[in-house]
């Protein structure tokens, strides 16, 4: 199940929806997607992402054995949802530095067994946070409302709590009901990443974005002009795939490409944000960027910037009229690191 993004909905869905009392809150955690499976004798984790060559979610039981290892057959047949954290700033892997929570956290998920332990002997184990129960002792809780979900899962942490299973590095992620949005603002002003809203009644959903589930992240905006695109792939063919956003170099004064973002117009509301069409022309058969739109300006949200310069979960808010390509000038020396 993955969560749908606030920002699509029209301004007064979301404003709807932080003061809803069918809505939880819960902090959003930067890290790798798992699930554990609790097994008689050691549990096993697996991320949400499928291998190309097996079509099995991949297996990471052994970069984890502190988790692995836990005394949980008590509670055999039973499946967490939740994310792997390595919370660091930054971390050395032997080879490159990865900066954030998620670039060290994959950093460990992605290495082999014994590489992953020897990063976490030095930087410290990696949490599991669990915010959502797939299967109860055998018994698969899909079909119930969310509500239901979370009380069996704080059961769950209740009876590890009481047969004194060590809990250093598993933990139940925190919700809270009432003050949403005054819960977002103190998670953003600790440095972190956003919060998840979660209906009460939503099912478990395998597959795709679930409009029961949303995230709201931190941002930052970034004016800069259209200089191209990809082409369109999949159910776009014909059409343009990725717009692409550049910005002046201060230094050099040459244009560098910081994002490529899906050509939705945000503040147009969710019903005709979509200008793919309206913005692909065919020459010779085949899909450009209509030349109307082509060094037009517009303001960019993103979550953050990555080490290589590039804007990080990039998309369009708006198109600027009121500002010339000229404007959009950055100091890249200044950026954060």
């Amino acid at each position: 199940m993955l969560a749908s993004d606030l920002r699509d909905l029209s301004p007064g869905e979301q404003e709807r929806i932080w003061g809803a009392p069918d809505f939880i809150v819960e902090e959003k955690l930067n890290g790798v997607r798992a699930l554990l499976h609790i097994g008689d004798a050691e549990s096993r984790l697996t991320t949400r992402v499928k291998s190309k060559r097996t079509g099995r979610y991949l297996e990471r039981s052994d970069n984890f054995p502190h988790l692995r290892d836990l005394p949980l057959g008590f509670l055999a047949g039973t499946i967490l949802d939740g994310e792997l954290l390595l919370d660091k700033p930054r971390l050395f892997t032997g080879t490159t530095w990865a900066r954030g929570s998620l670039s060290c956290t994959m950093a460990v998920c992605s290495s082999s067994p014994a590489h992953s332990a020897e990063i976490q002997s030095r930087a410290g184990a990696a949490a599991y946070w669990a915010f959502d129960l797939i299967q109860d002792r055998g018994h698969g809780v899909q079909r119930l409302p969310f509500i239901e979900r979370r009380r069996r899962i704080e059961r769950i942490f209740a009876e590890m709590r009481e047969r004194l299973v060590p809990l250093e590095s598993l933990s139940l992620v925190p919700q809270v009901v009432d003050e949403k949005r005054a819960y977002y603002t103190q998670v953003i002003a600790r440095g972190g990443e956003g919060v998840m809203l979660k209906n009460r009644d939503a099912f478990y959903q395998h597959e795709g974005r679930s409009r029961y589930v949303l995230k709201s992240k931190k941002s930052l905006t970034v004016d800069g002009f259209i200089i191209g695109c990809t082409p369109g792939r999949a159910g776009n063919v014909g059409q343009i795939g990725s717009l692409l956003i550049g910005v002046y170099d201060a230094a050099t004064g040459m244009i560098r490409e910081v994002a490529g973002v899906a050509p939705y117009d945000l503040s147009r509301g969710p019903k005709e944000s979509n200008l793919r069409r309206t913005m692909t022309v065919l020459r010779d058969g085949r899909p450009e960027l209509a030349a109307s739109f082509r060094g037009r300006v517009v303001e960019i949200e993103a979550f953050c910037w990555n080490k290589n310069a590039r804007l990080v979960h990039a998309k369009l808010a708006r198109f600027r009229p009121d500002k010339d390509r000229d404007d959009c000038r950055l100091d890249f020396s200044r950026l954060p690191q």
